[in-house]
């Protein structure tokens, strides 16, 4: 019967500790992810913003020469990110590629219009009045009309807002779900051991001699499974960058160090922590109450 029970509390105690390291591995690599997207938060907002445009429709009539000056006109304005000419030849290849077919050979002329395609800076951007911004560019004799989705910045503020909301309750969440988990299988863990704990302490060990291998090895769990959870989001963000490469530009390495840091340490704390709590919890039991 003893048998049976020794070899239940060791598979509980193996258990529980491939919980952990589960547990502290998924902790890491989510609260990472989340931090990379926390940091670059507001870059993310910014860039969405900024390709926002103002799309000016240009007159049948207007010269290559006059196009030329109205893009360097455009372009010298401080609060302007990037202007971009889009001929109706472009615009036709395009439209052709997106139905699947040559409508030109149905319609036999080009319908389209040349376009300046205009984008301004975020800050700027949310300070304008977007009907005088409109009226200014058709003040200018080579603009027919400016296409403009003015709900689409309240959109994106909006939206962003609530994400913004979101990524916090999120990391919240996870926070409490990896320290409920870690905090439990520790807690067994000890708990298996707890008669182990009380007769060192019977035969005269002290309480930090007693503490010092339990700490030990709950810090060399927890920094494995750091590591591997590390490892996780680094592979993670390098099949990103393959994909995306673009998205460099959201982070430095710098940052990625200073984020993998954090949440190794915050990891180490809850480890080390909850081992510390639950090794003196027992150490300070009655033997009696160690049945219980």
């Amino acid at each position: 019967m003893s048998l049976k029970t020794e070899s239940f509390f060791k598979s509980r105690v193996i258990n529980s500790r491939i919980s952990i390291f589960f547990a502290t591995t998924f902790s890491v690599f989510i609260m990472g992810l989340l931090g990379i997207i926390a940091i670059n938060y507001n870059t993310l907002g910014m860039n969405l913003k900024e390709n926002v445009s103002f799309n000016l429709i240009l007159n049948e009539s207007v010269e290559e020469l006059q196009i030329q000056q109205l893009l360097k006109s455009l372009s010298l304005m401080p609060s302007i990110k990037s202007v971009d000419f889009i001929s109706k030849e472009e615009s036709a290849n395009l439209l052709s590629h997106n139905l699947g077919q040559d409508f030109l050979q149905v319609l036999g002329d080009n319908p389209l219009s040349n376009i300046i395609e205009v984008r301004f800076f975020s800050d700027y951007l949310m300070q304008i009045n977007t009907k005088h911004q409109i009226n200014e560019f058709i003040n200018y004799s080579e603009v027919e009309d400016v296409i403009y989705d003015e709900n689409l910045i309240s959109l994106l503020e909006k939206n962003f807002t609530r994400v913004g909301g979101l990524l916090v309750c999120l990391a919240g969440l996870f926070f409490l779900i990896a320290f409920a988990l870690i905090n439990s299988n520790i807690r067994l863990t000890i708990y298996a051991k707890r008669f182990n704990i009380k007769t060192m302490q019977l035969v005269g060990a002290t309480k930090k001699f007693i503490q010092k291998p339990f700490l030990i090895s709950s810090l060399k769990s927890t920094i494995l499974a750091c590591l591997f959870g590390n490892m996780l989001l680094i592979i993670l963000l390098s099949l990103a960058l393959e994909k995306l490469p673009d998205i460099h530009q959201l982070f430095s390495i710098n940052q990625l160090i200073g984020l993998i840091l954090m949440t190794s340490l915050i990891n180490l704390f809850i480890s080390i922590f909850s081992t510390w709590i639950f090794v003196r919890k027992y150490l300070n039991l009655n033997t009696e109450d160690l049945y219980k």
